[in-house]
């Protein structure tokens, strides 16, 4: 069964009961190296009280424009259910079981979610969970750095930014804006804009009424991987 991708973002909160113990990922991101088949996560506790979570690793790609994850075996995270003492840490080991990656790296993603503290009464109180989703990558040796081509696709009163990475690398869009041949500029995000996969398209939804203050040539100007970037984009007829 497919997830969507509705699970995806770097840290979310749900409204769940919690005792005052502060979960936090110590890392952003993981990835396996070239030939590694075992790394690391390390979880930590910054509160007064005991920590629990559950860990899960989901396979992800891009269908039709959109994230999806879906369930896998191919990584075991261990233990996949901790708790943490105040102030302390724990290392999860993260075993890649299935074959290794072959011109292209593989990509999942790790849920993180804060467990209730199932001693504490919660009724009539409103507390909340962390929840973290970081990617994860097992790199190959011959994979191509990320390659993107962009386009402006429009039906009716409705836009969208479509983009096709043609590398065998994940590419991660920071801080995005769209520009004009004059210079008149539509800021996208002030931060993380998302992926788009290896081999995979991605399209996020744009407001047209923003987009029709542009003049028909445009470019993305963005961080790609971390790196400054300007991309050309044709807007589709």
């Amino acid at each position: 069964m497919l997830l969507a991708g509705s699970l995806l973002g770097l840290a979310l909160a749900a409204s769940a009961a919690s005792a005052k113990g502060q979960l936090q990922a110590r890392a952003t991101l993981v990835e396996l190296g070239v030939d590694s088949v075992a790394g690391r996560l390390v979880l930590g506790n910054t509160g007064d009280a005991p920590v629990s979570a559950q860990l899960r690793v989901f396979a992800w790609s891009q269908e039709n424009g959109d994230d999806r994850l879906a369930p896998t075996t191919a990584i075991a995270l261990s233990p996949p259910i901790l708790q943490i003492a105040p102030g302390g840490e724990q290392v999860v080991r993260v075993v890649r079981e299935g074959p290794a990656p072959s011109g292209r790296d593989q990509t999942y993603r790790i849920i993180v979610d804060e467990l209730p503290d199932k001693s504490k009464p919660n009724a009539g109180t409103v507390s909340f969970r962390m929840r973290y989703v970081l990617p994860m990558y097992v790199r190959d040796a011959v994979a191509k750095p990320a390659s993107l081509v962009c386009r402006i696709e429009r039906q009716a009163a409705t836009a969208a930014l479509s983009c096709n990475n043609s590398g065998g690398r994940a590419a991660q869009l920071g801080a995005s804006s769209l520009l004009d041949a004059s210079g008149h500029k539509y800021e996208l995000t002030p931060g993380l804009f998302g992926y788009v996969l290896p081999d995979s398209v991605r399209r996020w939804p744009i407001d047209a009424a923003n987009l029709a203050k542009l003049g028909p040539t445009l470019r993305l100007e963005t961080m790609l991987n971390g790196e400054a970037l300007t991309i050309p984009i044709a807007s589709a007829p």
